[in-house]
């Protein structure tokens, strides 16, 4: 069951990016969504699986860093005990980075989610400790569905592939222009099971993408 209206503890006001007037717009989005229908990856934390901003939240923090696989095999019973910022509170710092262990970072992630937890108890206004760009838009593409971008390294890589450039803020605008044209942030989702399983960052099955014919990095030829 999707969230309500996205103001319990973040400020999700839209934030404006640079337009990018790009050939063939909405090319990318297309090709990738008629993939991701075929190849998506399973995960309890998808599109309608998130039931609080809480939950959603602490999804983004055990994601840090870590394979998706890897969450998903801890992610009921750390959900479960994590189930409001109260609970994190109880468990306190060791409890929590006990809970955490099997993910690695634990002492981190632990003290990050405390301080977030007791941030949000408190209602402290402004930025949340912990919450960056990236958790902010993975918060209201997850809880929200809002078709907003959510730039992570293996993201960040595909674009820079496909359309051959390297400087962030052109990445950014790429992506907020292919997600406006999808018409649906489960783009986001998209790139990231095509990071994962096509466009890796080692040994790439370029013979296997279906972007090759336009990749500018396999070919001459670019969106």
């Amino acid at each position: 069951m999707r969230a309500g209206k996205p103001h319990l503890y973040i400020n999700l006001e839209e934030s404006s990016l640079p337009g990018w007037d790009l050939h063939r717009k909405g090319e990318l989005a297309e090709n990738l969504m008629r993939w991701y229908k075929e190849n998506k990856r399973e995960f309890p934390w998808r599109i309608g699986g998130i039931r609080s901003e809480w939950e959603a939240l602490v999804t983004a923090f055990l994601l840090r860093k870590t394979k998706a696989e890897t969450v998903a095999k801890y992610y009921g019973k750390m959900l479960s005990d994590l189930s409001t910022p109260e609970r994190a509170l109880e468990l306190g710092v060791e409890g929590l980075s006990e809970l955490l262990k099997p993910l690695g970072l634990h002492k981190t992630r632990a003290r990050q989610l405390y301080e977030l937890a007791k941030a949000i108890r408190e209602g402290i206004g402004g930025k949340l400790p912990g919450v960056g760009p990236y958790t902010l838009s993975l918060v209201r593409c997850l809880c929200f569905g809002e078709p907003v971008p959510v730039v992570d390294a293996n993201v960040v890589r595909v674009i820079s592939r496909v359309y051959g450039v390297k400087d962030r803020r052109e990445i950014e605008s790429i992506l907020a222009e292919e997600v406006r044209a999808a018409g649906t942030c489960e783009l986001n989702l998209a790139l990231m099971d095509f990071a994962a399983l096509v466009c890796k960052a080692r040994k790439p099955l370029c013979n296997e993408c279906p972007l090759s014919a336009a990749c500018s990095t396999f070919s001459p030829h670019s969106f």
